[in-house]
This record gives structure tokens, sequence and C-alpha cells, in this order.
């Protein structure tokens, strides 16, 4: 017989599996009917709008590299201060995350002025 504290693991184990399940499926049958919806199309004689093609921006990749090194530097420094000073570890390292997060935000801004004004001059030349 099974006890309700036992079932505690064996739920929390199966939410993940079974959310995943459920993605993928999600995914497939939007596919399959986005598709039976061209075909459709095709059969009326209709043509179906062309799928817009996804642009990367560089600039978001450079924010969020700056922003990822610097939520990096954060859990190495909230581990600094965490060992070397009485603070909780919860409040060292979310503050040092938030805080060089933050610089790395400020970074990546202050970069990509830079590279704005760059490629300015360079037009104008």
């Amino acid at each position: 017989m099974i006890h309700e504290g036992n079932m505690v693991p064996i739920v929390g184990m199966l939410i993940p599996i079974i959310g995943t399940i459920g993605l993928f499926t999600m995914i497939i049958f939007l596919r399959k009917y986005d598709n039976d919806e061209k075909m459709a199309m095709i059969a009326k004689g209709i043509t179906p709008p062309q799928r817009t093609s996804f642009k990367v921006n560089p600039s978001h990749s450079l924010r969020w590299g700056f922003v990822l090194v610097g939520f990096g530097i954060g859990l190495l420094m909230g581990s600094l201060l965490e060992s070397l000073t009485n603070l909780d570890g919860e409040t060292a390292h979310f503050s040092m995350i938030f805080i060089f997060g933050g610089l790395g935000l400020l970074a990546s801004y202050f970069y990509q002025m830079n590279l704005d004004k760059k490629n300015h001059s360079l037009k104008e030349d």
C-alpha cells in the first residue's frame, strides 16, 4: 500500500517529465495544424504567406554577454563577501549578482554607444 508521504517524490519527478512531453506534443500539433492550413490554402489555389526569417540582432547578444559575465562575477564576489564577512549567504550572493548584473548592463550600453558612434563616423566619411 502506498502512503501519502511516499507519493511526494514520485509526483515531484513526474511533473517535469509530463511538462516536457506536453510541451513537445503542443509544438508538434501546432506545426501539424499550420501545415494543414497551408496545404488547404494551396488546394484552393491561394499562395500561403511566406514565413518571415528571424534576424539576430548582435547588440542583444552583446548585452546578454555583458549581463551574464556580470552575473558570474557577482556570484564570485558574493562567495568572497560571504566568506570574508559575517553577511548572510543569500544577501551576499543576491546583492552582488544584482550589482554586477546592473554594471554589466551599463557596460553594454556604453560599449554599444561607442560602437554606434564609430559606425556613424565611418558612414559620414
